[in-house]
């Protein structure tokens, strides 16, 4: 079967969408993909008919790859060909490691990823809030700035470092080191950013992308004792002034951020396992 591949337009959007609906068991990230980043997809036609679908997300050292084929063309060989046609654009780039996700409860999903290569690497909830705004005090958090950056960064990386040791599915985890690219890349979207000051120190940053809670961190040494909830009550409320209706974030499965995200009300939408193929 002789397979096309293109990026996709705006007229496709809704086409993509169907077919997307014709399988529950599907991630929903594919469906925020086609509002969101739609240029990181790709779909597929066999005969000027929409067969397929495929994210590809470069990076030097991690890069993405998610294949979705429309129920009624599978265990037709062309969800290989469709993986087989992503990692050959991935190739040129030779990252260290590609990574896949679909549901936790796709059976099917994972076994495909697994005759293809790829190993589980983690699990991820992703959990939503949509209640009222939380009544807080006023907090000493401000915008982000630029001579923040190492005290920051270091803070973040040290947090999110122990908790993937913590949860155990990051056995090879280490420490981000600062770069000179990692500070310009956080100084350009400083105005996502958010920076928790106490006694004149750094001790929280966090990150916004639209109504989503990317990251938020607290120092090593100060974690349990409260900050992170107050953090995340303002964040939520930031985005709500934003005049977003919802607020999105994800959680790592083993993370104990779990029992704070749950006692705010968020609430669990699904969860994804994320699998990866180290490069050859």
């Amino acid at each position: 079967m002789k397979l096309e591949y293109k990026k996709i337009s705006e007229n496709e959007y809704d086409s993509v969408k169907e077919i997307l609906l014709q399988d529950k068991g599907t991630s929903e990230d594919l469906w925020w993909a086609v509002e969101t980043e739609p240029e990181t997809l790709t779909v597929v036609y066999s005969e000027e008919k929409l067969v397929g679908l495929v994210q590809i997300i470069p990076g030097k050292s991690t890069s993405s790859l998610v294949v979705f084929v429309t129920p009624e063309y599978r265990c037709k060989g062309i969800g290989h060909a469709i993986i087989m046609y992503g990692e050959n654009i991935l190739n040129e780039i030779k990252p260290k490691e590609i990574l896949t996700n679909y549901l936790y409860d796709n059976e099917n999903s994972r076994i495909f990823a697994q005759k293809h290569g790829y190993e589980r690497n983690f699990s991820s909830a992703c959990m939503k809030y949509e209640g009222d705004k939380f009544d807080i005090d006023e907090l000493p958090i401000r915008q982000y700035c630029d001579n923040d950056y190492f005290q920051a960064q270091k803070l973040y990386a040290e947090a999110f470092h122990e908790m993937r040791m913590s949860v155990g599915d990051f056995p090879n985890s280490e420490v981000q080191k600062p770069s000179e690219k990692n500070r310009t890349a956080w100084d350009n979207d400083s105005a996502n950013r958010y920076t928790y000051i106490e006694n004149g120190e750094i001790i929280g940053h966090a990150h916004l992308e639209n109504n989503e809670i990317s990251s938020v961190s607290v120092r090593s040494d100060l974690q349990d004792k409260g900050i992170g909830r107050k953090f995340v009550k303002y964040l939520c409320n930031e985005i709500y002034n934003q005049g977003h209706k919802e607020i999105i974030l994800w959680c790592v499965v083993g993370n104990k951020a779990r029992n704070l995200y749950d006692s705010l009300g968020f609430k669990e939408l699904y969860i994804t396992e994320f699998s990866h193929k180290y490069f050859k």
